[in-house]
């Protein structure tokens, strides 16, 4: 996720994968055994070990090594088996195919496309016994996308909503007001303006201006479904999938003006930097101290807090279109259909989503799904962090769909041809249309 990315990036990232290795690899159907029985066993380490299985950068291994020292401290013991992303989703299936997969399963928006498969256990039977679990205790959009045909395949763990981060210095050096949750898209646009310079000090507006050689933006917007397109078009009022993902809506005009304001952030008034122009930051102007603002996930709360140490900065809540509008997305843990010790498979499931939620709030890891937890991630740094939690009102599900990464292949390279302006955006959302209409009927 730059530090974060190989955590969050599930469009981004998915085009370096094919849209088919899921379902070619995956075993045939498994009978979903009820809470404490078992079928083929997948190895462990040791007799009782549960084999937790996670996609980590290097950096992040600390967190999930202390993340489970109170669940250890138990008596229970842990071995977690740490990939990259690129090789999690190649290696996950064939171990499904063999029978070998961890326990416990980090599991992503690709989750549904596993279901067919029969190779994640069902966690309602566990959960329907389990006293100190209480729906009514949870956020409750997340678990939307983790059904299939009525069985819980995987239990979210956290939530990603979207922030506008500001740089106080430069709002300050310029003299201008900080955004806060009254902004609109065109104060963030005016701001934007007057605060993108490049090497001789020209602005956008400028007639000089360099837009090659620019030293200061004003706003970094994400450029991915998750946290950047997604929630324009919801704020504009659109859907861009219609009956219930069975039927895209990408040509929708309503749709088609959210993805143009996008493209003009970039290609009319030169105020955000383009897929290309990112990759020389390592995906971050903002981090790197050369954007005033940026439109980003919560995912990027922790590489900030770790790496911004040249200057002080803060969030408040997405600037809102004709109406509010943000994608509330979210991670889950999954259970093994092979695993031979289910029971303390799902007591470490258990732990991540009850006692163990407040340590992912305060590290910055991710939103806790527990309400009672997000305390912990709302205290500072940065001061204002706890605002967010506003946008749980108004926070759409992540969609799922048939073919999901062959989907979500194509419709992230036509989008990155749009902000790279190779394409303009009612012509490369219609290719979308047609391209994947076919495939989400399927």
């Amino acid at each position: 996720m730059q530090n974060h990315i190989s955590r969050r990036s599930f469009l981004t990232l998915a085009a370096t994968t094919t849209g088919t290795f899921i379902l070619a690899a995956c075993a045939a159907p498994a009978a979903q055994p009820q809470a404490g029985q078992s079928s083929a066993a997948a190895p462990s380490t040791d007799a009782g070990t549960i084999r937790l299985g996670v996609w980590a950068d290097p950096d992040q291994v600390p967190f999930f090594d202390e993340w489970v020292k109170p669940f250890k401290e138990q008596g229970k013991e842990v071995n977690i088996e740490y990939v990259d992303w690129t090789t999690y989703w190649t290696k996950l299936p064939t171990q499904f195919s063999a029978g070998t997969a961890a326990d416990v399963i980090e599991m992503s928006n690709y989750t549904l496309q596993f279901g067919p498969q029969g190779v994640l256990a069902d966690l309602h039977p566990f959960m329907d016994v389990d006293a100190d679990i209480k729906m009514d205790n949870y956020v409750a959009t997340p678990f939307e996308k983790f059904d299939y045909e009525g069985k819980l395949i995987s239990f979210p763990m956290c939530l990603t909503i979207q922030m506008l981060g500001y740089n106080k210095k430069i709002f300050d050096d310029a003299g201008l007001a900080y955004p806060d949750n009254t902004w609109k898209w065109q104060d963030m646009v005016d701001t934007a303006i007057k605060l993108t310079k490049d090497a001789n000090g020209n602005g956008p507006n400028d007639a000089n201006f360099d837009v090659a050689n620019v030293i200061q933006w004003g706003v970094e917007m994400s450029l991915d479904e998750e946290s950047g397109w997604s929630a324009l078009v919801f704020q504009n009022g659109a859907e861009y999938w219609k009956n219930d993902y069975t039927e895209p809506n990408f040509t929708d005009p309503v749709v088609v003006e959210a993805f143009q304001f996008l493209a003009d952030m970039i290609n009319k008034y030169k105020v955000a930097p383009s897929p290309a122009a990112q990759a020389k930051f390592s995906g971050s102007a903002f981090q790197a101290g050369q954007a005033a603002m940026c439109r980003q996930g919560t995912y990027m709360l922790l590489p900030y807090i770790k790496n911004i140490t040249s200057f002080d900065w803060d969030v408040t809540v997405p600037p809102q279109g004709k109406t509010r509008g943000v994608m509330a997305d979210g991670i889950g843990w999954s259970m093994s259909n092979t695993s031979a010790i289910k029971d303390d498979a799902w007591s470490l499931i258990k732990y991540f989503n009850t006692d163990g939620q407040p340590y992912m709030g305060e590290a910055k890891f991710g939103i806790p799904i527990l309400k009672s937890a997000f305390d912990s991630f709302a205290s500072p740094p940065p001061a204002n962090v706890g605002s967010l939690n506003e946008e749980f009102d108004y926070g759409h599900r992540w969609p799922t769909y048939a073919n999901q990464q062959q989907v979500d292949d194509f419709i992230g390279q036509k989008t990155t041809q749009i902000f790279d302006g190779q394409a303009a955006p009612a012509d490369a959302l219609a290719e979308i249309q047609d391209f994947v209409a076919p495939l989400v009927k399927s």
